[in-house]
Protein backbone atom coordinates (compact mmCIF):
# COMPACT_ATOMS: atom_id res chain seq x y z
CA UNK A 1 0.00 0.00 0.00
CA UNK A 2 1.30 3.80 -1.23
CA UNK A 3 0.31 6.81 1.74
CA UNK A 4 1.14 9.80 0.03
CA UNK A 5 -0.33 13.18 1.50
CA UNK A 6 -0.11 16.68 0.81
CA UNK A 7 -1.55 18.99 3.09
CA UNK A 8 -5.07 17.39 4.07
CA UNK A 9 -5.08 15.94 0.42
CA UNK A 10 -4.67 12.06 1.68
CA UNK A 11 -3.57 9.78 -1.54
CA UNK A 12 -3.89 6.17 -0.64
CA UNK A 13 -3.55 3.62 -3.29
CA UNK A 14 -2.62 -0.27 -4.07
CA UNK A 15 -0.86 -1.32 -7.06
CA UNK A 16 -1.69 -4.32 -8.27
CA UNK A 17 -1.33 -6.78 -11.46
CA UNK A 18 -4.92 -8.05 -12.48
CA UNK A 19 -6.08 -10.00 -15.68
CA UNK A 20 -8.10 -9.03 -18.59
CA UNK A 21 -10.77 -11.79 -17.89
CA UNK A 22 -10.64 -10.80 -14.02
CA UNK A 23 -11.14 -6.88 -14.71
CA UNK A 24 -14.27 -8.01 -17.86
CA UNK A 25 -15.95 -10.43 -15.23
CA UNK A 26 -16.31 -6.85 -12.80
CA UNK A 27 -17.57 -5.21 -15.73
CA UNK A 28 -20.18 -7.91 -16.33
CA UNK A 29 -20.76 -8.04 -12.65
CA UNK A 30 -21.38 -4.20 -12.28
CA UNK A 31 -18.51 -3.76 -9.58
CA UNK A 32 -16.20 -1.67 -12.41
CA UNK A 33 -17.53 1.19 -14.19
CA UNK A 34 -15.88 2.19 -17.16
CA UNK A 35 -17.81 4.90 -18.21
CA UNK A 36 -17.49 7.28 -15.08
CA UNK A 37 -19.63 10.57 -15.39
CA UNK A 38 -16.60 12.58 -15.66
CA UNK A 39 -15.02 9.97 -18.64
CA UNK A 40 -15.73 11.02 -22.28
CA UNK A 41 -17.04 8.37 -24.37
CA UNK A 42 -15.69 5.78 -25.73
CA UNK A 43 -14.28 6.56 -29.24
CA UNK A 44 -11.88 3.45 -30.29
CA UNK A 45 -15.09 2.65 -32.41
CA UNK A 46 -14.34 4.54 -35.05
CA UNK A 47 -10.47 3.27 -34.87
CA UNK A 48 -10.64 -0.37 -35.51
CA UNK A 49 -7.01 -0.46 -36.47
CA UNK A 50 -6.46 1.14 -32.65
CA UNK A 51 -8.67 -1.88 -31.05
CA UNK A 52 -6.76 -4.66 -32.90
CA UNK A 53 -3.79 -3.01 -32.08
CA UNK A 54 -4.51 -3.27 -28.53
CA UNK A 55 -5.42 -6.81 -28.85
CA UNK A 56 -1.95 -7.57 -30.65
CA UNK A 57 -0.22 -5.81 -28.26
CA UNK A 58 -1.64 -8.67 -25.14
CA UNK A 59 -1.21 -11.26 -27.49
CA UNK A 60 2.49 -10.34 -27.72
CA UNK A 61 2.53 -9.94 -24.07
CA UNK A 62 3.62 -6.68 -24.86
CA UNK A 63 3.30 -4.36 -21.84
CA UNK A 64 0.04 -1.76 -21.80
CA UNK A 65 -0.02 1.85 -20.07
CA UNK A 66 -1.50 1.27 -16.31
CA UNK A 67 -4.47 1.69 -15.45
CA UNK A 68 -6.16 3.81 -12.51
CA UNK A 69 -9.24 3.19 -10.68
CA UNK A 70 -10.53 4.74 -7.70
CA UNK A 71 -12.61 2.51 -5.08
CA UNK A 72 -16.40 4.39 -4.57
CA UNK A 73 -17.67 4.49 -0.83
CA UNK A 74 -20.10 1.33 -1.42
CA UNK A 75 -16.74 -1.01 -2.45
CA UNK A 76 -17.54 -0.65 -6.45
CA UNK A 77 -14.95 0.84 -9.01
CA UNK A 78 -14.37 3.12 -11.60
CA UNK A 79 -12.24 3.22 -14.24
CA UNK A 80 -9.94 6.69 -13.76
CA UNK A 81 -8.09 6.33 -16.82
CA UNK A 82 -7.80 3.52 -19.01
CA UNK A 83 -11.29 3.66 -20.54
CA UNK A 84 -10.70 3.32 -23.87
CA UNK A 85 -8.29 0.19 -23.49
CA UNK A 86 -10.63 -1.36 -21.19
CA UNK A 87 -13.64 -0.82 -23.45
CA UNK A 88 -12.07 -2.54 -26.52
CA UNK A 89 -10.70 -5.83 -24.23
CA UNK A 90 -14.78 -6.12 -23.13
CA UNK A 91 -16.08 -5.43 -26.14
CA UNK A 92 -13.72 -8.04 -27.58
CA UNK A 93 -14.59 -10.73 -25.25
CA UNK A 94 -17.81 -10.30 -25.81
CA UNK A 95 -17.41 -11.07 -29.84
CA UNK A 96 -18.26 -7.52 -31.03
CA UNK A 97 -15.67 -7.01 -33.35
CA UNK A 98 -13.29 -8.80 -35.62
CA UNK A 99 -9.99 -7.84 -35.49
CA UNK A 100 -8.47 -6.15 -38.77
CA UNK A 101 -5.16 -4.47 -40.08
CA UNK A 102 -2.92 -6.42 -37.74
CA UNK A 103 0.62 -6.24 -38.37
CA UNK A 104 2.80 -9.09 -37.11
CA UNK A 105 -0.31 -11.88 -36.35
CA UNK A 106 -1.90 -10.93 -39.45
CA UNK A 107 -3.72 -14.19 -39.65
CA UNK A 108 -5.64 -12.88 -37.35
CA UNK A 109 -7.44 -10.69 -39.29
CA UNK A 110 -11.10 -11.59 -39.73
CA UNK A 111 -11.10 -13.19 -36.18
CA UNK A 112 -13.38 -12.15 -32.95
CA UNK A 113 -12.17 -13.62 -29.61
CA UNK A 114 -14.20 -16.84 -29.76
CA UNK A 115 -12.25 -18.15 -33.19
CA UNK A 116 -9.01 -17.80 -31.46
CA UNK A 117 -7.10 -20.54 -32.56
CA UNK A 118 -6.82 -22.68 -29.70
CA UNK A 119 -4.00 -25.12 -31.07
CA UNK A 120 -0.84 -25.34 -31.01
CA UNK A 121 -1.12 -22.24 -28.51
CA UNK A 122 -4.12 -21.71 -26.33
CA UNK A 123 -4.42 -18.08 -27.45
CA UNK A 124 -7.66 -17.26 -25.38
CA UNK A 125 -6.39 -18.39 -22.83
CA UNK A 126 -3.22 -15.91 -23.16
CA UNK A 127 -5.43 -13.46 -23.35
CA UNK A 128 -7.86 -13.92 -20.73
CA UNK A 129 -4.78 -14.21 -18.25
CA UNK A 130 -3.06 -11.13 -19.80
CA UNK A 131 -2.22 -8.96 -16.68
CA UNK A 132 -2.44 -5.48 -16.35
CA UNK A 133 -0.99 -3.25 -14.07
CA UNK A 134 -4.12 -1.61 -12.26
CA UNK A 135 -3.70 1.02 -9.42
CA UNK A 136 -6.53 1.11 -7.17
CA UNK A 137 -7.14 4.20 -5.67
CA UNK A 138 -9.10 3.27 -2.56
CA UNK A 139 -12.03 4.82 -0.47
CA UNK A 140 -10.18 6.26 2.14
CA UNK A 141 -8.52 8.65 0.10
CA UNK A 142 -9.47 12.65 -0.46
CA UNK A 143 -12.43 12.37 -2.65
CA UNK A 144 -11.14 14.99 -5.15
CA UNK A 145 -8.04 13.24 -5.91
CA UNK A 146 -9.20 10.79 -8.54
CA UNK A 147 -9.92 14.14 -10.80
CA UNK A 148 -6.77 15.21 -9.99
CA UNK A 149 -5.14 12.24 -11.31
CA UNK A 150 -7.48 11.98 -14.13
CA UNK A 151 -6.25 15.77 -15.14
CA UNK A 152 -2.60 15.20 -14.61
CA UNK A 153 -3.17 11.97 -16.63
CA UNK A 154 -4.80 13.83 -19.45
CA UNK A 155 -3.95 18.07 -19.07
CA UNK A 156 -2.01 18.42 -22.32
CA UNK A 157 -2.61 15.06 -24.61
CA UNK A 158 -3.76 15.72 -27.77
CA UNK A 159 -6.43 13.30 -27.31
CA UNK A 160 -8.42 14.72 -25.30
CA UNK A 161 -10.73 18.09 -26.85
CA UNK A 162 -11.20 20.63 -24.49
CA UNK A 163 -14.89 19.96 -23.72
CA UNK A 164 -13.99 16.40 -22.13
CA UNK A 165 -11.76 17.61 -20.24
CA UNK A 166 -14.16 20.65 -18.66
CA UNK A 167 -16.40 17.40 -17.75
CA UNK A 168 -13.92 16.02 -15.63
CA UNK A 169 -12.07 19.48 -14.04
CA UNK A 170 -15.27 21.72 -13.76
CA UNK A 171 -18.30 18.92 -12.60
CA UNK A 172 -20.85 20.16 -11.06
CA UNK A 173 -24.95 20.97 -11.91
CA UNK A 174 -24.05 23.40 -14.95
CA UNK A 175 -22.13 20.80 -16.52
CA UNK A 176 -24.76 18.11 -15.77
CA UNK A 177 -27.35 20.77 -17.42
CA UNK A 178 -24.60 20.69 -20.45
CA UNK A 179 -24.89 17.26 -20.94
CA UNK A 180 -28.40 16.89 -20.32
CA UNK A 181 -28.97 19.48 -22.85
CA UNK A 182 -26.80 17.56 -25.26
CA UNK A 183 -29.90 14.61 -25.07
CA UNK A 184 -32.38 16.58 -26.32
CA UNK A 185 -34.35 15.14 -29.35
CA UNK A 186 -34.83 18.65 -31.14
CA UNK A 187 -30.83 19.13 -30.33
CA UNK A 188 -29.80 16.00 -31.84
CA UNK A 189 -32.07 16.59 -35.07
CA UNK A 190 -30.82 20.13 -35.60
CA UNK A 191 -27.18 18.59 -35.36
CA UNK A 192 -27.93 15.66 -37.62
CA UNK A 193 -26.76 13.75 -34.31
CA UNK A 194 -28.27 10.40 -33.42
CA UNK A 195 -26.83 10.37 -30.13
CA UNK A 196 -24.48 12.19 -27.94
CA UNK A 197 -21.29 13.56 -29.92
CA UNK A 198 -18.65 11.57 -28.67
CA UNK A 199 -16.27 14.38 -28.55
CA UNK A 200 -18.53 16.28 -26.64
CA UNK A 201 -18.52 19.16 -29.36
CA UNK A 202 -22.42 19.45 -28.83
CA UNK A 203 -21.89 20.22 -24.95
CA UNK A 204 -19.01 22.87 -26.03
CA UNK A 205 -21.96 24.69 -28.27
CA UNK A 206 -24.53 24.48 -25.53
CA UNK A 207 -21.62 25.91 -23.36
CA UNK A 208 -20.96 28.63 -25.87
CA UNK A 209 -24.18 29.79 -25.77
CA UNK A 210 -24.55 30.42 -22.03
CA UNK A 211 -21.13 32.54 -21.82
CA UNK A 212 -22.11 34.36 -24.72
CA UNK A 213 -25.35 34.89 -23.03
CA UNK A 214 -24.33 35.68 -19.53
CA UNK A 215 -20.97 37.94 -20.34
CA UNK A 216 -21.97 39.11 -24.30
CA UNK A 217 -19.85 39.48 -26.63
CA UNK A 218 -18.92 43.36 -25.28
CA UNK A 219 -16.85 41.41 -22.75
CA UNK A 220 -15.49 38.31 -24.78
CA UNK A 221 -11.67 38.24 -24.91
CA UNK A 222 -9.72 35.29 -26.92
CA UNK A 223 -8.41 32.93 -26.28
CA UNK A 224 -12.22 30.67 -26.66
CA UNK A 225 -10.28 27.95 -24.41
CA UNK A 226 -9.93 30.34 -21.50
CA UNK A 227 -12.86 32.28 -22.05
CA UNK A 228 -15.13 29.04 -21.88
CA UNK A 229 -12.80 27.45 -18.94
CA UNK A 230 -13.31 30.42 -16.82
CA UNK A 231 -16.73 30.65 -17.10
CA UNK A 232 -17.66 27.15 -16.50
CA UNK A 233 -15.29 27.30 -12.92
CA UNK A 234 -17.44 30.35 -12.16
CA UNK A 235 -20.80 28.45 -12.63
CA UNK A 236 -20.08 25.17 -11.57
CA UNK A 237 -23.10 25.07 -8.81
CA UNK A 238 -25.25 27.68 -9.60
CA UNK A 239 -28.78 27.52 -7.91
CA UNK A 240 -31.64 25.20 -8.82
CA UNK A 241 -34.05 28.29 -9.95
CA UNK A 242 -30.88 29.39 -12.17
CA UNK A 243 -30.82 25.75 -13.58
CA UNK A 244 -34.13 26.06 -14.62
CA UNK A 245 -33.65 29.27 -16.57
CA UNK A 246 -30.69 28.27 -18.28
CA UNK A 247 -32.56 25.34 -19.84
CA UNK A 248 -35.73 26.84 -20.46
CA UNK A 249 -33.86 29.71 -22.21
CA UNK A 250 -31.32 27.54 -24.39
CA UNK A 251 -34.54 25.35 -25.73
CA UNK A 252 -36.43 28.54 -26.12
CA UNK A 253 -33.53 29.96 -29.04
CA UNK A 254 -33.22 26.05 -30.16
CA UNK A 255 -36.87 26.36 -30.98
CA UNK A 256 -36.88 30.07 -32.55
CA UNK A 257 -33.74 28.64 -34.54
CA UNK A 258 -35.67 25.47 -35.91
CA UNK A 259 -39.25 27.82 -36.31
CA UNK A 260 -37.13 30.78 -38.59
CA UNK A 261 -33.92 28.79 -40.15
CA UNK A 262 -35.36 25.48 -40.39
CA UNK A 263 -32.87 22.69 -42.12
CA UNK A 264 -31.04 25.93 -42.54
CA UNK A 265 -30.32 26.72 -38.84
CA UNK A 266 -26.46 27.03 -38.04
CA UNK A 267 -25.35 26.98 -41.60
CA UNK A 268 -24.04 28.78 -44.27
CA UNK A 269 -25.79 30.32 -47.37
CA UNK A 270 -24.55 30.88 -50.31
CA UNK A 271 -25.95 33.54 -52.61
CA UNK A 272 -26.46 32.10 -56.15
CA UNK A 273 -25.55 33.18 -59.51
CA UNK A 274 -26.38 32.57 -63.20
CA UNK A 275 -24.34 29.88 -63.84
CA UNK A 276 -23.60 27.06 -61.20
CA UNK A 277 -26.36 27.56 -59.02
CA UNK A 278 -29.04 30.23 -59.57
CA UNK A 279 -31.28 29.70 -56.62
CA UNK A 280 -28.20 29.42 -54.03
CA UNK A 281 -27.24 26.44 -51.87
CA UNK A 282 -26.54 25.86 -47.87
CA UNK A 283 -23.74 24.41 -46.74
CA UNK A 284 -24.45 20.71 -45.15
CA UNK A 285 -22.01 21.40 -41.98
CA UNK A 286 -22.74 23.34 -38.79
CA UNK A 287 -20.42 26.85 -38.64
CA UNK A 288 -19.87 27.40 -35.38
CA UNK A 289 -20.12 31.08 -35.71
CA UNK A 290 -23.13 30.84 -37.15
CA UNK A 291 -24.52 28.69 -34.45
CA UNK A 292 -22.99 30.85 -32.18
CA UNK A 293 -24.95 34.16 -33.07
CA UNK A 294 -28.23 32.92 -34.11
CA UNK A 295 -28.51 31.00 -30.61
CA UNK A 296 -27.01 34.07 -28.78
CA UNK A 297 -29.84 36.70 -31.02
CA UNK A 298 -32.79 34.81 -30.20
CA UNK A 299 -32.10 34.86 -26.58
CA UNK A 300 -33.43 38.40 -25.81
CA UNK A 301 -36.86 37.18 -28.11
CA UNK A 302 -40.30 35.48 -27.16
CA UNK A 303 -41.66 33.63 -29.93
CA UNK A 304 -44.55 35.87 -29.95
CA UNK A 305 -41.60 38.32 -31.70
CA UNK A 306 -40.07 36.36 -33.48
CA UNK A 307 -42.72 33.54 -35.31
CA UNK A 308 -44.79 36.18 -37.69
CA UNK A 309 -41.33 37.92 -39.13
CA UNK A 310 -39.60 34.42 -39.26
CA UNK A 311 -39.68 34.69 -43.26
CA UNK A 312 -38.47 38.24 -42.89
CA UNK A 313 -35.01 37.54 -40.32
CA UNK A 314 -34.28 34.68 -42.48
CA UNK A 315 -33.99 36.18 -45.59
CA UNK A 316 -32.10 39.19 -44.03
CA UNK A 317 -29.55 36.19 -43.11
CA UNK A 318 -29.15 34.99 -46.35
CA UNK A 319 -28.81 38.84 -47.59
CA UNK A 320 -26.10 38.79 -44.26
CA UNK A 321 -24.11 35.94 -46.05
CA UNK A 322 -23.61 37.53 -49.11
CA UNK A 323 -21.66 40.20 -47.34
CA UNK A 324 -18.06 40.09 -48.08
CA UNK A 325 -16.98 41.86 -44.54
CA UNK A 326 -19.54 39.14 -42.96
CA UNK A 327 -18.55 36.19 -44.68
CA UNK A 328 -14.75 36.92 -43.27
CA UNK A 329 -15.74 36.46 -39.60
CA UNK A 330 -17.24 32.81 -40.32
CA UNK A 331 -14.31 31.81 -42.40
CA UNK A 332 -11.07 32.87 -40.85
CA UNK A 333 -9.87 33.53 -37.37
CA UNK A 334 -13.43 32.58 -36.02
CA UNK A 335 -12.81 33.17 -32.00
CA UNK A 336 -10.22 36.23 -32.52
CA UNK A 337 -11.90 39.18 -29.87
CA UNK A 338 -12.65 41.79 -32.83
CA UNK A 339 -13.93 38.81 -35.27
CA UNK A 340 -16.41 37.23 -32.59
CA UNK A 341 -18.15 41.04 -32.22
CA UNK A 342 -17.96 42.35 -35.33
CA UNK A 343 -19.95 38.69 -36.30
CA UNK A 344 -22.04 39.18 -33.10
CA UNK A 345 -22.69 43.46 -33.75
CA UNK A 346 -23.55 42.37 -37.54
CA UNK A 347 -26.56 39.87 -37.23
CA UNK A 348 -28.00 41.39 -33.91
CA UNK A 349 -28.17 45.04 -36.19
CA UNK A 350 -30.19 43.01 -39.03
CA UNK A 351 -32.38 40.85 -36.19
CA UNK A 352 -33.67 44.43 -34.52
CA UNK A 353 -34.03 45.67 -37.59
CA UNK A 354 -36.81 43.29 -37.65
CA UNK A 355 -37.96 41.99 -34.43
CA UNK A 356 -37.22 45.13 -32.69
CA UNK A 357 -35.44 45.88 -29.02
CA UNK A 358 -36.38 43.45 -26.77
CA UNK A 359 -36.95 44.51 -23.44
CA UNK A 360 -33.64 43.39 -22.21
CA UNK A 361 -31.67 45.50 -24.17
CA UNK A 362 -33.78 48.59 -24.34
CA UNK A 363 -31.91 51.92 -23.57
CA UNK A 364 -34.28 53.84 -22.26
CA UNK A 365 -35.95 53.78 -18.97
CA UNK A 366 -39.84 53.86 -18.15
CA UNK A 367 -41.29 56.72 -16.29
CA UNK A 368 -42.31 54.03 -13.65
CA UNK A 369 -38.87 53.20 -13.09
CA UNK A 370 -37.63 56.70 -12.97
CA UNK A 371 -40.18 57.59 -10.58
CA UNK A 372 -39.27 54.57 -8.22
CA UNK A 373 -35.15 55.48 -8.54
CA UNK A 374 -36.02 58.85 -7.59
CA UNK A 375 -37.59 57.86 -4.72
CA UNK A 376 -35.24 55.01 -3.83
CA UNK A 377 -32.47 57.89 -3.62
CA UNK A 378 -34.65 60.48 -1.76
CA UNK A 379 -34.13 63.08 -4.34
CA UNK A 380 -30.45 62.79 -4.40
CA UNK A 381 -28.50 63.07 -7.39
CA UNK A 382 -26.17 60.19 -7.19
CA UNK A 383 -22.63 62.15 -8.58
CA UNK A 384 -23.05 65.24 -7.16
CA UNK A 385 -24.97 64.41 -3.73
CA UNK A 386 -27.51 67.52 -4.05
CA UNK A 387 -30.94 67.60 -4.00
CA UNK A 388 -33.02 67.11 -7.06
CA UNK A 389 -35.57 69.86 -6.93
CA UNK A 390 -38.40 67.57 -8.98
CA UNK A 391 -38.41 64.24 -11.23
CA UNK A 392 -38.42 66.55 -14.22
CA UNK A 393 -35.06 67.73 -13.42
CA UNK A 394 -34.08 64.05 -13.06
CA UNK A 395 -32.45 61.82 -15.41
CA UNK A 396 -31.78 58.12 -15.27
CA UNK A 397 -28.28 56.84 -15.66
CA UNK A 398 -27.02 53.60 -16.45
CA UNK A 399 -24.58 52.59 -13.63
CA UNK A 400 -22.60 50.38 -15.83
CA UNK A 401 -23.12 51.68 -19.60
CA UNK A 402 -25.22 50.62 -21.96
CA UNK A 403 -22.48 50.87 -24.50
CA UNK A 404 -19.99 48.89 -22.29
CA UNK A 405 -23.21 46.39 -21.83
CA UNK A 406 -25.20 47.80 -19.28
CA UNK A 407 -28.14 46.94 -18.86
CA UNK A 408 -31.58 49.02 -18.45
CA UNK A 409 -32.42 47.65 -15.13
CA UNK A 410 -33.32 49.07 -11.81
CA UNK A 411 -30.39 47.34 -10.16
CA UNK A 412 -27.89 49.25 -12.72
CA UNK A 413 -30.03 52.88 -12.75
CA UNK A 414 -29.14 55.76 -10.71
CA UNK A 415 -30.87 59.09 -10.51
CA UNK A 416 -28.88 62.21 -11.11
CA UNK A 417 -29.55 65.89 -12.17
CA UNK A 418 -30.01 66.30 -16.07
CA UNK A 419 -26.85 68.13 -15.96
CA UNK A 420 -24.98 65.78 -14.16
CA UNK A 421 -25.57 63.20 -16.15
CA UNK A 422 -25.46 65.12 -19.73
CA UNK A 423 -21.70 66.14 -18.33
CA UNK A 424 -20.78 62.79 -17.50
CA UNK A 425 -21.18 61.82 -20.98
Amino acid sequence: MVNNSEGERKLICIPSDLTIKYLCEHIDKGKLDIQADFQRRYVWDKKPSLKSRLIESALLKIPIPTIYIAELPDGTEEVIDGQQRLSTFHSFFNNEFELSKMEILTEFNGKKYEDLPQQPRDYQYELDNYSIRVIKVLKESDPEIKFDIFERLNRGSVVLKEQELRNCIYRGSFNNLLKKLTKEQLFLNMQNLDEPHNRMLDAERALRFFAFCDKSERNYKSPLKTFLNIYMEANRTPPQNELERKEKMFNKSLELCEIVFGEFAFKRWYGGNSKEFPNGQCENTINEGIFDIQMYGFMEYEKRDIIHKAQFIRDAFFDLCCDASFVQTIEKGTYDTNTVKARTEKWLAKLREIAGYSDQDRRLYTYEEKKALFQQSEQTCQICKNKINSIENAHVDHIERFVDGGKTTIKNGQITHRYCNLAKG
